[in-house]
């Protein structure tokens, strides 16, 4: 067994958002669901700096433990006594909706359990976190499950409580503008995804043993990503490739071949025809749920209405006391909550001084309140393909303008497929908005080497080129085309004979027919597994030459025939 990668800083931190960390013998925690032929990806999550596990501890209120159930329109008074562990803890179990769920899962070595508010950051302790629930189970928050030991949440309480949180905070007066903000980046993300299967697809993408991407093929594929809007010191391209990794596996799209990556059919399908919209109803509610953040469940209500700039730090001020903020939402954890949704185009944010400002986009806007209802994203497919058409449309023109000096240039609204095809000869060298892509000689012949058959280039160009190709552009390639394939390397087993008839008799006999392949040249049998041959020729009274000679042996005999 491969011993667990270690990991590297991502966001400035050790761990990085988005999927889980690996699991450790002593905490057990939870693991990403990814194939186990999928290679290995860095952990896309990071965590508050910390010289160990950190813990906010809530004073105990047994005065504030109901003697009964509570009706539901009592429940927002409930709400708005609780203490802002256990405010915290209620908006993330409202949006988990737990069913069916014994205490011990509550408070497990996991990190979906209450036993920590982050990773890196401890929450209630055992007795606290029963007395919680405790609390809970009486006010008619939880009620029994299946069974007497198991608890589910109470119907209506996920709407009541979010309509709490919403109330507490009002729309700001003051309108503010980061000084400098980064935009939502779902077209460079898919992007990015795309030309890293194209080198998968190409064998450019080596692996170690551990399944991890190797340095040279990391570097390759670095140089060939586009590097989205970042914050300085805060990320490195490194961690974001690792976090698209991240992607490609949660989505079964590549396995392991031996020492190299490989599109799995999964994989082939999507670079075939991309629907956009399938993919993100499936990456939504997925990233969510691994937030490992606690508080984070608590803002995403408030979230829904940031639909101007809106500061991060009065809307956590608002549920949640500063000292506690300042914990649980250090600047750079609150960024690495955010770069992902931004990556999958959910919103936009800047910096404001040392505070974070929001605001959704208008797919935002339509799939977090999906989210937080518990309703399926993939019931609202045509609403969220019209959304995501407007920032990556897929649909065409598939119309190439091939220019004689061998550039292609190609609408970044071309489809997957037609841009799969090109890629497979052509070099990409820029994303705009236009794709330019480059003929080169050294990338044909590695497509050739591939397999590419040499008339589909020229039929290809043909097909999308608006215009009629360069004659220049044609000789060129037809040249290229024919300089391949010019010489070949054999390598034989052969057995020479001293006589044609002696060749023929061998070749012709059913005897030998096993090993035989047939004839090279009127006194050479090409022949297959020589030393059962050998025993089957001297069986029949026909003694071979000792041994079998290689490549330099049989130079040095011409050699000294030569010589005489």
């Amino acid at each position: 067994m491969s011993k667990t990668p270690k990991w590297r800083p991502v966001f400035g931190e050790k761990l990085p958002p988005g999927f889980k960390p690996p699991t450790h013998e002593e905490d057990q925690p939870s693991v990403n669901n990814s194939s186990t032929n999928a290679v290995s990806s860095r952990p896309l999550e990071p965590s508050n700096k910390h010289n160990s596990k950190t813990s906010i501890k809530s004073a105990a209120k047994p005065n504030a433990v109901p003697q009964k159930k509570l009706k539901p329109e009592s429940w927002p008074d409930y709400f708005a006594k609780m203490d802002p562990m256990e405010r915290i803890l209620l908006a993330f179990t409202v949006y988990r909706q737990p069913k069916d769920v014994s205490i011990d899962q509550f408070y497990s070595y996991n990190y979906d359990s209450f036993r920590y508010l982050d990773r890196d950051l401890l929450g209630p302790d055992y007795p606290e976190a029963i007395r919680i629930i405790s609390k809970w189970k009486k006010a008619g928050l939880m009620v029994e499950g299946r069974y007497s030991n198991l608890l589910s949440l109470e119907k209506g309480v996920t709407e009541a409580f979010w309509q709490f949180i919403n109330d507490q905070v009002y729309p700001e007066l003051l309108k503010l503008e980061p000084l400098r903000s980064y935009a939502a980046d779902l077209s460079g993300t898919l992007d990015n995804i795309f030309n890293f299967l194209v080198m998968v697809e190409q064998g450019e993408v080596s692996i170690t043993r551990a399944r991890e991407v190797n340095k040279n093929s990391l570097k390759r594929v670095l140089a060939a990503l586009t590097e989205p809007a970042r914050p300085d010191k805060l990320f490195t391209m490194e961690s974001y490739f690792f976090w698209l990794l991240g992607v490609v596996n949660f989505f079964k799209l590549i396995s392991a071949k031996g020492d190299r990556l490989a599109l799995t059919a999964l994989g082939r399908e999507l670079t075939e025809q991309i629907i956009v919209e399938d993919l993100l109803c499936q990456i939504f509610p997925f990233h969510l749920n691994t937030i490992p953040n606690k508080g984070f469940f608590l803002m995403l209500p408030l979230l829904v209405n940031c639909t101007e700039w809106t500061s991060w730090t009065q809307k956590a001020s608002k549920l949640i006391p500063a000292d506690f903020s300042r914990a649980l939402f250090p600047r750079d954890r609150v960024i690495s909550l955010l770069d992902p949704m931004r990556f999958l185009g959910l919103l936009d944010w800047g910096e404001y001084q040392e505070d974070i400002l929001v605001r959704l986009t208008p797919l935002g806007q339509f799939i977090i309140p999906k989210l937080l209802k518990m309703q399926k994203v993939e019931d609202y497919v045509s609403e969220i393909k019209c959304l995501i058409d407007q920032v990556y449309p897929t649909t065409g023109p598939d119309t190439a303008y091939v220019q004689p000096n061998f550039e292609i240039l190609l609408p970044r609204s071309a489809s997957w497929s037609t841009r799969w095809q090109l890629s497979q000869f052509a070099l990409l060298e820029q994303q705009d908005q236009m794709l330019k892509y480059r003929l080169d000689k050294n990338y044909l012949m590695n497509a050739l080497k591939r397999g590419v058959p040499a008339s589909e280039v020229l039929a290809l160009l043909t097909k999308l080129s608006a215009y009629p190709l360069p004659e220049n552009l044609v000789l060129t390639l037809q040249q290229w085309v024919e300089s391949f394939g010019q010489v070949t390397f054999v390598q034989l087993s052969l057995l020479e004979c001293t006589t044609p008839e002696q060749a023929a008799s061998i070749a012709s006999s059913r005897k030998y027919r096993e090993y035989v392949l047939g004839l090279y040249s009127p006194t050479v049998v090409i022949v297959r597994d020589t030393e059962k041959l050998r025993k089957l020729l001297e069986k029949q009274g026909i003694f071979p030459l000792p041994g079998v000679l290689d490549g330099k042996g049989v130079a040095e005999r011409l050699r000294s025939s030569d010589e005489v």
